[in-house]
């Protein structure tokens, strides 16, 4: 292993935990929540957990809009030791919190302090990698928001067994703090070499690809945003049909993969399922979510934006596909051991195909597009994303509680699927047209 890949690794691996350790320590509100309704000394209530989150979401939404460009101001590794550093420290102030208006504050800033992670990544990124290992570099990354949530909450979980909740929120603190420590020694801001990403180039046999790849280089090092003041920046995001396109699409496949959030209730009420079993049978989705991801670390970079635009469509496809069986599934009188494992695979598979077209994209976007302005732009599209995903919660509720039910619900998934498929051909569309030559 040559040392340019070395330190790519190196650099890799110390996002992967970083942003792991803001993950967890945003989890640990949900984590430590049923203890803390169990405490007598609290007076908590269901009401007051759901406020936490909804109190956190918001905060998440308004530290989208400060770590964007704060972080094209002062760079990825402030950025991203910053967030961990936050994140450890408000997880901290959580364990001492004393009543429900701190709990509140707390939550608010911790989910606001973990946003910082995505934007600064963006910015690591962008310079110790060629453009043509976004989509692989990305595709790793993304699969360390599902990987630690499921580790956090067995690990954590396991420690609220032996120990009092606010011991367990000071672990999460100290784990935060030795990854923090580990990534300030690790993690560069640049390559010191001007050359480093020139050096870093792989043919890939296919002269397409190979070309493309040149391009997004070229435009890397001299980007038409380079020397643009913020404003200027927004206002070539706002005229960009491709910054439109993605935004739509992001909104539309961060309502599909908030499906996640109804999965239990859903098997349990169709499927006739306990509580408990339901929670577990839902695992199938996330499970299904870093299956996807996985498979698009080693598939991604290999096409071209005219392949992706194939293979991702058909993917979404199948999602669509998927959601309407799952609709028609109750009428088929395959019984309800069948129709219960038809139900799961079906899951499984939407989480499959929707997860790289979710993650991968607007990243790889962000960078290339957004160039000295990245973190700012991957920020507004997120916020989109979570404004959309807000809305869907709101609306898709009060569909399985209506008249309709879960066939309600379900028909209001299907039109936003068909609404991702065709945003993400739109946008792959687009991106393909406008990386090609201009005389093409």
């Amino acid at each position: 292993m040559c040392d340019r890949t070395r330190r790519q690794w190196i650099v890799l691996g110390s996002m992967y935990a970083g942003y792991g350790a803001m993950m967890v320590c945003r989890q640990m509100v949900t984590i430590l929540s049923p203890a803390m309704l169990a405490d007598p000394s609290l007076g908590l209530t269901k009401t007051n957990l759901g406020d936490f989150a909804a109190y956190g979401t918001i905060g998440a939404l308004v530290g989208k809009l400060i770590w964007g460009p704060l972080g094209d101001r002062i760079g990825g590794r402030k950025t991203f030791l910053l967030g961990i550093l936050l994140s450890a420290v408000l997880v901290a102030a959580f364990g001492l919190s004393p009543g429900v208006a701190a709990f509140t504050v707390c939550s608010f800033l911790l989910y606001g302090a973990k946003s910082a992670g995505w934007p600064g990544m963006a910015k690591l990124v962008e310079e110790w990698f060629h453009p043509q290992k976004y989509g692989r570099v990305w595709g790793i990354l993304s699969t360390s928001s599902r990987a630690s949530v499921v580790v956090g909450t067995l690990f954590f979980g396991w420690l609220l067994g032996r120990y009092p909740w606010r011991a367990v929120a000071f672990s999460a603190t100290g784990t935060a703090l030795l990854i923090l420590a580990l990534c300030w020694v690790t993690l560069g801001e640049k390559p010191e070499d001007p050359g480093f990403l020139e050096a870093d180039a792989e043919a890939s046999g296919d002269a397409e690809h190979d070309e493309e790849s040149a391009r997004a280089l070229d435009n890397k090092l001299h980007h038409p945003l380079n020397g643009t003041s913020l404003p200027a920046a927004l206002w070539a995001f706002a005229n960009s049909g491709r910054c439109w396109l993605i935004v739509a699409m992001l909104m539309a496949l961060t309502c599909m993969m908030a499906f996640l959030d109804f999965v239990p209730v859903y098997l349990m009420e169709v499927f006739g399922l306990t509580p408990s079993r339901a929670a577990m049978a839902s695992s199938v989705f996330p499970i299904g979510s870093l299956t996807g991801l996985l498979a698009a670390v080693a598939f991604y970079d290999r096409f071209s934006k005219k392949g992706l635009r194939r293979v991702l469509t058909i993917a979404l496809i199948l999602s669509t596909a998927c959601v309407v069986a799952l609709q028609v599934l109750p009428r088929l009188g395959l019984g309800p051991d069948s129709n219960f494992a038809a139900a799961l695979a079906l899951i499984l598979i939407f989480g499959a195909m929707i997860s790289p077209a979710y993650y991968i994209p607007m990243s790889v976007f962000s960078i290339e597009f957004g160039g000295p302005h990245s973190a700012t732009l991957i920020c507004l599209i997120d916020a989109f994303g979570f404004a959309a995903s807000a809305s869907f919660g709101f609306v898709g509720g009060r569909l399985a509680d209506g008249a309709g039910g879960w066939f309600s619900f379900m028909t209001m998934l299907v039109a936003v699927s068909i609404t991702g498929t065709l945003t993400v051909w739109g946008f792959l569309h687009a991106d393909y047209k406008a990386s090609r030559p201009p005389n093409a």
